[in-house]
């Protein structure tokens, strides 16, 4: 299992006139089944016969 991070800034609220700093967070993915990447994808298209 992966473990995500993206970056994001705070600022200090002790101190709120210092610049932000740049912190990790982690956040998680769940597990999908081939349904429903499929549903996902079908849902995310336009239908070419109306």
């Amino acid at each position: 299992m992966s473990i995500f991070l993206k970056a994001v800034q705070r600022i200090n609220p002790s101190e709120p006139d210092e610049p932000k700093k740049w912190y990790p967070v982690q956040y998680t993915t769940k597990m999908v089944n081939e349904n429903e990447v499929a549903m996902l994808i079908a849902d995310g298209t336009t239908d070419p016969f109306p």
